[in-house]
């Protein structure tokens, strides 16, 4: 066996070398030229590609593609005025990797560009059709990632496996790194996996949590169900392998839910954790991946409905219109249903309950977790007189949606770091990581309410809350033109390390650029860490307001001139150890530089 596998790698590095020779050496023919940032780089890291159209190779829009090793991979980007653009593709897997663009028509009016949805997906071989790129190699090599030891309070981060082979990708606000991609894929699985070592997560929760809405058993869950079980064994696949390779993988706990949509019995919640034991937690396959809490492998189960406590009622739910609406029965039913319920199974797990919206609905009181919040300052969740457990989040919405008031964008990072501030002062056993890869939400027209206006989920760049990595340009679902990059798994690796004390010295700033179509520009900013002395202002170079305490500031925009502008915060008496990068993964630098943020706005 072994010898076999060494001719297949001695074969395939012949072929890219003859591959490599064959395109480098006529690189002038090919109607779209890449070039790279490196050739050598360690798995997980990212390359920075960038592929320009030669004269005359495209009349029309054009969408480019990357492809590593014959297929697809790495986010779609459009071709700008110049016929040119830029890429950021993550290489999780070591080994040699031949990296090459095609270039096709824009076919459809459409955000995404292309009628063949499948050559936007991650993974896809490449097509006949085409202009193509010269090929070029990069070596990617295998790399240490040392253990960490595991410190008072968990970091836990959300996760999600239901991209299904056939779901189409059809409201995401970005595009992520990786290319539109299906759970199934091993390699998207590897670098999310990679990227949560790097930021020192304890353990992932993939979410089940619409599984087994109205059954009365876990063996009448539908298919859609069936397909996401598919997806979850092959994470944990994956995970297993990169445990193999000796690699210090997080470790997971699954979220079924009990209530979120129609109501599911006891019973058939039951049912579902001794599946979940039979096929995961005995198979030796997987020894050791499980997250053991209080001596058991911890499960987390949603409960929006809070069927599972006797004191709960549905009223404190249905003060959530959504909620009201996906649990689909009348309060007294689910009142009446409720008192028909036996206790949960924890024979094999050790079992916390799941709500949301706990700044409403209180649940926490009852002892519930909260997968997500819409306050500023998050619930915590206590247990026997100590913190247990609360979420930190990039946005959140609450009781009426995204476009509603009380809802907080991302404003730059600014919610993030006052939403960690909580985390920071109560010091939970579990700090929530809400959440890595939803990108999913509503159409307009198709919100929740009586008026079809209550939008979930994600909704917009700026209105939504996912964490993973995606294009700086590429287009969005409602319009947008790119997302955050690098910047929010930075920023968390950068909020990780200063609550575990990993770093002393470091101060963390974020900048909101409130409003700035009205009378007035507001700014507003807030930081982390040691405290500034006073802040500076600049604005397009000059020194606009000096050493204030403040942290908010209006600018008349009737100072400024119409066209682009630039504004500067810098905190004084404070430095930092993070660049809070959007192009690249940070490394943690060994000298302190300025805390400034930099934000450029246009006045209309």
């Amino acid at each position: 066996m072994k010898k076999y596998m060494t001719s297949i790698s001695v074969t395939y590095i012949v072929l890219c070398l003859f591959m490599l020779f064959s395109c480098q050496s006529k690189e002038g023919k090919y109607p779209v030229q890449i070039k790279l940032s490196e050739e050598v780089l360690e798995m997980g890291r990212s390359i920075k590609l960038e592929a320009t159209l030669v004269a005359g190779s495209g009349e029309h829009k054009m969408v480019l593609l990357p492809f590593v090793n014959g297929k697809r991979w790495g986010a779609h980007e459009f071709a700008d005025a110049n016929g040119m653009a830029s890429f950021q593709i993550p290489l999780p897997n070591p080994g040699p990797a031949l990296v090459q663009v095609i270039a096709l028509p824009a076919d459809r009016d459409d955000w995404m560009g292309l009628e063949d949805y499948s050559l936007l997906q991650a993974g896809t071989f490449m097509p006949e059709e085409g202009l193509r790129s010269n090929t070029l190699l990069v070596e990617v090599r295998s790399r240490i990632i040392e253990a960490r030891e595991e410190g008072e309070t968990l970091f836990a981060m959300q996760w999600e496996p239901w991209f299904t082979p056939g779901r189409k990708w059809t409201t995401a606000q970005a595009i992520p790194l990786t290319g539109l991609y299906e759970s199934t894929n091993p390699d998207v699985t590897r670098q999310h996996i990679l990227w949560f070592m790097d930021m020192g997560v304890d353990f992932i929760i993939p979410d089940w949590s619409n599984h087994i809405w109205g059954r009365q058993h876990w063996s009448e869950r539908g298919g859609g169900a069936d397909q996401i079980l598919h997806c979850t064994q092959m994470f944990l696949e994956v995970l297993a392998d990169m445990r193999d390779e000796g690699l210090p993988v997080p470790r997971v706990a699954i979220m079924p839910g009990l209530t979120n949509g129609p109501p599911a019995t006891m019973q058939a919640l039951n049912e579902q954790l001794e599946w979940i034991y039979q096929d995961y937690i005995r198979n030796p396959r997987f020894n050791g991946l499980w997250q053991i809490y209080e001596g058991k492998p911890l499960i987390i189960i949603l409960d929006t409905g809070v069927l599972a406590h006797k004191e709960g009622r549905t009223e404190s739910s249905f003060r959530i219109p959504f909620f009201k609406q996906t649990m689909a029965w009348s309060e007294e039913a689910v009142d009446a249903f409720r008192q028909k319920q036996g206790p949960v199974d924890d024979t094999h797990f050790t079992v916390r309950w799941m709500s949301s919206q706990n700044q409403t609905t209180r649940h926490h009181e009852l002892g519930y977790w909260s997968w997500m919040d819409g306050s500023i300052s998050p619930t915590v969740t206590y247990r026997d007189g100590k913190a247990e457990s609360t979420t930190v989040t990039p946005a959140f919405f609450a009781e009426h949606g995204w476009k509603a008031p009380e809802a907080y964008g991302r404003r730059g990072g600014w919610t993030y770091l006052e939403s960690f501030k909580t985390a920071m002062e109560h010091r939970p056993g579990v700090v929530m990581l809400h959440q890595f890869n939803e990108y999913t939400g509503q159409a307009e027209g198709h919100g929740y309410g009586p008026d079809k206006n209550i939008y979930v989920d994600s909704y917009s760049n700026e209105l939504s809350d996912d964490l993973e990595p995606v294009s700086l340009t590429a287009p969005g679902f409602r319009g947008d033109q790119g997302g955050w990059g690098f910047y929010y798994l930075n920023l968390t690796r950068a909020l990780m390390d200063i609550y575990r004390g990993v770093v002393d010295d470091v101060t963390l700033l974020a900048v909101h650029v409130a409003d700035s179509t009205g009378s007035e520009l507001a700014l507003e900013w807030t930081s982390l860490g040691p405290v500034p002395d006073s802040y500076t202002i600049d604005l397009d170079g000059e020194t606009f307001l000096e050493e204030t305490s403040d942290l908010a500031l209006k600018i008349s925009l009737g100072e400024l001139g119409q066209g682009e502008h630039t504004v500067t915060v810098t905190a004084n008496g404070v430095g930092t150890r993070y660049e809070l990068s959007f192009t690249e993964y940070d490394r943690l630098l060994d000298e302190s530089i300025p805390v400034v943020v930099e934000n450029t706005f246009k006045v209309k």
